[in-house]
């Protein structure tokens, strides 16, 4: 592309044969001696220029990260007491919502946090891990490959990050489950008991339900929210003439993105709370098959169990996870500045 610039090639993108003739008297006598030039011309000819990433690319890149981390475990920190009233009701077989929020208001405090070290810890890494991937790829992606729409890369970009942040924060969430269904009094007891019996193999039990919930739930929320950001910078634009959007706009879109997500991921998230809160030493079923034997003794409603819960829960969280992390990075660098 450069070499046909610089030829003045027409619209075509060809160049005269006097053009071409011209190129080759320029040629020093010893590269024409030394390559083929016909490959030479190719070479030439099909030279694109590359954005090589500036250092407030990179900056961005760390503090996305951080933030992301930051705001996830803060997060998780505030509204773990809804996520332990979501698990009990879906490790149960018969308790109503009703019933479910009576035992958590007697259980107090102190039994509405249960699991809330491994919580916050998985969270924050899983989160960190989860962005800076996202990022990572997304800043790779316009180096390399610059023509790919903008969808398909976040697509992409999203799902890898969604798989290396879950593989992190599975150990943290098998252990979170059990204390907060009351199985272990504290995380030392859960983690020896769960390794004595399962070995390292039972910090990841239900692996694949855990994949198959959260790494649709993080492509669905973050395409959704890169989608609903995009509109709704277009509309200021067109109806503010600015393109920043209002600190409240940018939580909104991370809350409904989140909701969005979290209604259509439900059922995952229900079969993974069963095979996680399973007796230790008990043989790991397919999540199909686990999936057939909660219709046909529980009904199909009990693939929703803990959708309210989960709704209230995951709104806010998605609201400081998908957005608040652009929100905390914007301040961090206007800081450092």
């Amino acid at each position: 592309e450069s070499m046909l610039k610089y030829l003045d090639a027409d619209a075509s993108g060809y160049v005269s044969y006097g053009k071409y003739r011209n190129f080759l008297i320029l040629i020093p006598k010893e590269k024409i001696e030394a390559k083929d030039i016909g490959l030479m011309w190719f070479e030439s000819a099909t030279m694109v220029p590359m954005i090589v990433p500036d250092n407030s690319s990179k900056k961005m890149l760390v503090l996305s990260t951080l933030a992301s981390a930051v705001i996830s475990g803060t997060s998780t920190l505030a509204l773990h007491p809804l996520d332990t009233v979501k698990t009990m009701l879906q490790a149960s077989k018969g308790g109503s919502i009703v019933s479910v929020f009576k035992d958590a208001a007697k259980m107090g405090r102190t039994g509405v946090y249960r699991g809330i070290i491994p919580a916050t810890v998985g969270a924050a890494s899983s989160q960190g891990f989860r962005v800076g991937v996202f990022e990572a790829v997304k800043l790779g992606t316009r180096v390399l490959l610059p023509s790919i729409p903008d969808l398909q890369v976040q697509t992409i970009a999203s799902g890898m990050g969604s798989f290396i942040g879950t593989a992190v924060r599975i150990p943290c969430e098998v252990l979170k489950q059990r204390l907060q269904a009351g199985q272990y009094p504290g995380v030392w007891q859960a983690t020896t008991s769960v390794m004595k019996k399962d070995g390292v193999k039972g910090l990841f039990r239900g692996s694949a339900a855990t994949l198959s919930r959260e790494i649709p739930f993080y492509v669905i929320g973050m395409v959704a929210y890169e989608q609903f950001k995009k509109a709704a910078v277009a509309y200021s634009l067109e109806k503010r003439g600015r393109e920043d959007l209002e600190a409240w706009e940018t939580i909104a879109l991370g809350a409904l993105s989140g909701a969005l997500a979290a209604a259509l991921t439900t059922p995952f998230d229900v079969l993974k709370t069963r095979l996680m809160t399973s007796a230790i030493g008990a043989q790991t079923v397919p999540i199909t098959t686990l999936a057939k034997k909660l219709v046909a003794e529980e009904g199909p409603g009990a693939l929703f169990k803990g959708a309210l819960p989960r709704a209230l829960w995951i709104a806010p969280v998605g609201a400081m996870n998908f957005a608040g992390y652009e929100l905390a990075k914007n301040a961090m660098s206007s800081a450092q500045e």
